[in-house]
């Protein structure tokens, strides 16, 4: 078993992360993000309610946490009599996938640090890499990733992922588009599932399909530039457009998503790729989803295979674009180029 002093340490981690980064989100995600995490180290699922009288005093006890760490600084990890940097994740998996567990630790949204310790559900190796299917986490900071991948390792977080899936079911049931209608005659109608909810498990073991493809293309296609460029990000929007780019690069190249869905003849795989997609992406990919949707409806596979064929080049040539400014006009330039694509002022 992992030793308590581990977890405790990790734990730290995430609170003095949180500390410094809480103020980034607003107040609306911040508090679902907040609510997640209650219901997460508790193990409840999704659909789990919690009360007011319970999460409530939670939060304060995590706020007054928060200010205590302000300018406290990550610590090393100690484990098995080894010391090791809080990103060494090499060396302490080495440890902790003996036990049955997995240790995750990356930069995130904002180049917050992100931690946690989870459950092996499954382990592949998948082409050059390790993949670890995480199930229950025990301990995390309150950022959210269906996936993370550090060099040769890959993350799938079963959990973000019946998260962020169970949220979305309310506004799919309650939008008349005939990409909804491809989910419901797949998945069937949500509202008629019944506990221990066999087809969200099917929507959950999809989604982690488009998690995985993205997460290998997105290793394949990394660009030495990118931490050069990104750690220069204090802007919010700027950072989304930047690693919406960046995801679309992945999503359209030979390795990711799209095409997996493509080879496949997969409708449930790309409809819900399409449904998938946040605000800032949906905003800059518009008029591509739109094409998406009407080819998936006909069935029309080349179609689809000539949209990601100019998706993949359209967002390749951009980030040239985008490091190039960068080198000429600094971060303000890269801020200018991005405004311009997020308006659909750059094709």
């Amino acid at each position: 078993m992992l030793s308590s002093e581990f977890i405790e340490t990790v734990r730290y981690n995430c609170d003095v992360s949180d500390a410094k980064y809480w103020g980034y989100f607003s107040i609306c995600t911040l508090l679902l993000r907040l609510r997640e995490l209650f219901k997460i180290e508790r193990g409840l699922e999704p659909w789990e309610s919690i009360k007011n009288e319970e999460i409530l005093p939670w939060i304060e006890k995590k706020e007054k946490k928060w200010k205590e760490l302000e300018d406290a600084q990550l610590i090393p990890i100690k484990i098995n009599s080894k010391t090791c940097s809080p990103f060494d994740i090499d060396d302490i998996n080495s440890i902790t996938v003996n036990d049955g567990f997995v240790y995750g630790a990356g930069y995130a949204l904002f180049m917050k640090p992100s931690f946690f310790i989870g459950s092996i559900q499954k382990f592949e190796k998948i082409e050059q890499y390790n993949v670890y299917f995480v199930g229950r986490e025990f301990v995390r900071d309150i950022f959210s990733s269906p996936g993370m991948s550090i060099k040769k390792n890959i993350f799938i977080r079963l959990t973000d992922i019946k998260y962020r899936l169970w949220e979305s079911l309310e506004s799919w049931l309650s939008k008349n588009r005939t990409i909804n209608e491809i989910f419901l005659s797949e998945f069937g109608n949500p509202n008629e599932w019944r506990y221990p909810y066999k087809e969200f498990k099917s929507v959950v073991d999809e989604y982690s399909k488009i998690v995985l493809y993205h997460e290998i293309a997105e290793q394949e296609e990394s660009n030495f530039n990118w931490n050069e460029i990104i750690k220069h990000c204090n802007i919010s929007k700027t950072e989304h457009i930047l690693r919406g780019i960046k995801d679309f690069i992945a999503d359209f190249s030979e390795k990711g998503p799209v095409n997996k869905a493509l080879i496949e003849k997969d409708k449930r795989l790309l409809g819900l790729y399409i449904l998938l997609q946040g605000p800032y992406k949906k905003k800059i990919l518009n008029t591509t989803i739109q094409q998406l949707e009407r080819a998936l409806i006909k069935d029309d596979w080349q179609k689809i295979e000539e949209i990601r064929k100019n998706e993949f080049k359209r967002w390749k040539n951009n980030l040239e674009k985008i490091f190039e400014i960068f080198k000429l006009e600094g971060f303000e330039g890269v801020v200018r180029i991005t405004n311009r694509i997020f308006e659909g002022a750059i094709n």
